[in-house]
């Protein structure tokens, strides 16, 4: 089991460093000059290239990589170009609370209801009950979270009253008013994840049910509860284990868009604001955070495969 995480640790730092080449080129290769992004009016060029060489962007890209690695590697993710007064630490810190409490509701809406929502699926295969589920899991599956938003956000204020909150409250200041911010959005994304994990579910399910031990169980006589409770959900568990972790990565994506039409100020309205300024810093900051997150998560799963099932740790 140590090698194996040993294994999988070094892996997933190696995925971190090829990462973090990628997308420091291909950021420094979009168009768009963050001094001019920056600055309200023009200067003299003089000027410019003064403040660029104070930035440090007028270095050729591999010394300029070195510098931001060698800083990275030692907590400083720099300033921000955009606000000269707020470090790229320091926005993480302040958007990521919001971001995380919008995964963990999502994931945990998508757990409790995607999971046996899959197991009585499958374990009522081609009844109507099974076609229903399977129907509202393809739905879920088809219908994009910006145009699900966006129809709710109409509609529920038409017929229902409703309003997204203007200003976000910290879940430590206000509870009620916090989750008034968040249960809309969780919704929407937990519908999706929720699709994702029915079908999961479903699918391994079907498989361990075919099983001979799953036969013999049934001809011992006991019941069908006792069958799927004690002896199929445990088999079943190490793929859903899989895609749970997987998870993450489709939320991050989806956040970018739910919490611009919310008002959530999390990691996604603000790698919209880095765009826009070409915040270099501050979009290197927030890329490299999501993608150690996402193997961090990745890793995780793995650990937790590797645990349930002695086999895993053979690949």
């Amino acid at each position: 089991m140590t090698g194996y995480i040993v294994r999988r640790g070094i892996a997933s730092f190696v995925v971190v460093w090829v990462v973090s080449i990628i997308v420091f080129l291909l950021i420094h290769a979009a168009p768009g000059d963050p001094v001019l992004a920056k600055l309200s009016q023009r200067i003299p060029e003089a000027q410019l290239q003064a403040l660029r060489e104070q930035i440090g962007i007028d270095d050729p890209l591999p010394v300029q990589y070195l510098r931001w690695l060698g800083n990275t590697l030692q907590g400083d993710l720099g300033q921000s170009l955009y606000r000269d007064q707020q470090t790229v630490a320091s926005r993480l810190a302040d958007t990521f609370p919001v971001t995380a409490e919008l995964l963990a509701l999502s994931i945990l809406f998508s757990t409790l209801v995607g999971i046996p929502l899959g197991v009585i699926s499958a374990a009522r295969q081609d009844t109507v009950l099974d076609y229903v589920i399977r129907v509202v899991s393809i739905t879920g599956l088809a219908v994009p979270a910006f145009w699900l938003g966006t129809v709710l956000i109409v509609y529920g204020g038409l017929w229902f009253g409703y309003a997204t909150p203007d200003i976000y409250v910290p879940l430590w200041e206000d509870p009620v008013e916090n989750l008034k911010s968040f249960w809309m959005p969780a919704l929407i994304l937990g519908y999706n994840l929720c699709s994702i994990t029915m079908r999961f579910t479903r699918s391994a399910v079907l498989e361990v049910l075919r099983h001979d031990y799953i036969r013999t169980a049934r001809a011992k006589g006991l019941r069908e509860t006792t069958v799927v409770l004690r002896h199929v959900l445990l088999n079943a568990a190490i793929p859903v284990i899989a895609v749970l972790g997987n998870q993450v990565v489709f939320l991050l994506g989806g956040t970018v868009v739910v919490e611009f039409l919310f008002h959530l100020p999390g990691l996604g309205s603000t790698s919209m604001e880095a765009l826009s300024t070409r915040d270099y810093n501050l979009m290197l900051g927030i890329v490299m955070f999501v993608a150690t997150l996402t193997v961090t998560a990745n890793l995780a799963a793995d650990v937790a495969a590797a645990a349930s099932d002695p086999r895993v740790r053979l690949r």
